[in-house]
């Protein structure tokens, strides 16, 4: 759900409306996109049961774009109708929308940045419950983010966030689930290449009234290290390594400790071709109402084969140790995907085929499963 949200952002908030704006005098720039997809799958619910359907959606949005005063804005809103074929029981209506405020749009003598994005998105994706059955389930998400930078010298930087998300859950059995995240970190900058610093992030977890029995709310504490080095012009790693502890509210759930761990690492293998590659280790809280940690590995090549046709191939794999109140579920995930996009009038028109494919282990028989989709997408620019 959170990666179909970030994809969005991608497509949308940071889309260029040079081909297709229309100018508002000075204030900005506004445009009219529609992305339209047709998807196959084999495992609606992304469980045992493999229920398959051919999903279609339609998103027409409107966008703005400006950068005219101090400050940037990148901004979009739309309605995505999504349509299942078979289990029309699950078609939707989703209200997408981002807005990104930056500001100052380039440093000129300030001493400080801050970077505010933000958006009200319904979702309807596929949700494990704790038994691992899945179903498709209905979110409306709030979700706030501010960031900032405080210059204290040329040398050390002080970074600060505060992240909001609200997940209103509009399925029987499953909850609304409230994060607050709060990370604080002083970096030093060597030189221009390589950084260093401390930091320490609080995380509130809140599960909603809809759970009746014992609440996986919790309180996160993660202490850590973190080096950023741009070690040549072809490749360069992001590293935060510490200890995370999640205290619990209720009794019936044991505080637990670990290993707090984030890593990216980019390389550019030509003027055409780059592997990213991440690592993680997080906890994190379901609409399930069960707490999770995820270890996590993944590495994605792209590449771009001239001016109008490029590639992504991706590879992951995962460990998700799931706790809830009456016992807990071990699940091992490896994913894969690849996506081709072919751009058409300058840019304005871009089409995309996907596929993926995803194979789940778990100790409970409902949530093994594997995954099979395919889809044709057509992302317009007006």
């Amino acid at each position: 759900m959170q990666k179909k949200h970030l994809l969005l952002a991608a497509l949308f908030g940071g889309a260029s409306l040079s081909h297709a704006e229309y100018q508002i005098g000075d204030v900005g720039a506004v445009a009219l996109g529609l992305d339209t997809s047709v998807l196959s799958t084999d495992n609606v619910t992304m469980d045992s049961s493999e229920d398959s359907d051919v999903v279609t959606s339609i998103l027409p949005t409107l966008q703005f774009k400006s950068d005219a005063g101090a400050a940037s804005i990148e901004a979009y809103v739309g309605q995505e109708f999504i349509t299942y074929n078979d289990l029309s029981e699950n078609d939707s209506e989703d209200i997408k929308s981002n807005v990104k405020i930056t500001f100052p749009d380039e440093l000129d003598g300030e001493n400080f940045s801050l970077v505010f994005e933000g958006g009200y998105n319904e979702f309807t994706s596929a949700q494990s419950s704790q038994n691992g059955e899945g179903r498709v389930v209905s979110t409306e998400d709030l979700d706030l983010n501010f960031n900032g930078r405080y210059y204290i010298t040329e040398d050390i930087t002080l970074r600060a966030a505060v992240e909001y998300l609200d997940k209103e859950s509009q399925t029987t059995g499953y909850a609304d689930l409230e994060t607050l995240t709060v990370p604080v970190a002083v970096y030093y900058d060597f030189d221009e290449a390589l950084s260093a610093g401390i930091g320490y992030r609080n995380r509130t977890s809140k599960v909603g009234s809809q759970v009746t029995s014992a609440k996986a709310d919790s309180d996160d504490h993660a202490f850590f290290v973190g080096v950023e080095n741009q070690v040549s012009e072809i490749w360069g790693y992001e590293l935060e390594i510490g200890f995370q502890q999640r205290d619990f509210d209720e009794d019936a759930f044991s505080d637990e400790d670990g290993l707090f761990a984030t890593l990216l690492v980019n390389w550019q293998i030509s003027e055409m071709t780059e592997l990213v590659g991440q690592l993680s280790n997080e906890f994190g809280t379901t609409l399930a109402n069960q707490s999770s940690e995820i270890a996590s590995a993944g590495v994605q090549l792209n590449h771009t084969f001239d001016e109008r046709i490029s590639a992504s191939l991706g590879l992951s794999y995962e460990e998700i140790e799931y706790t809830q109140a009456n016992g807990s579920r071990e699940d091992e995930r490896v994913s894969s995907f690849l996506t081709v996009d072919y751009k058409l009038l300058d840019g304005q028109w871009t089409l995309r085929g996907s596929v993926s494919y995803d194979d789940n282990d778990s100790d409970t028989a409902s949530a093994n499963y594997d995954a099979l989709r395919g889809g044709l997408s057509s992302i317009f620019v007006f």
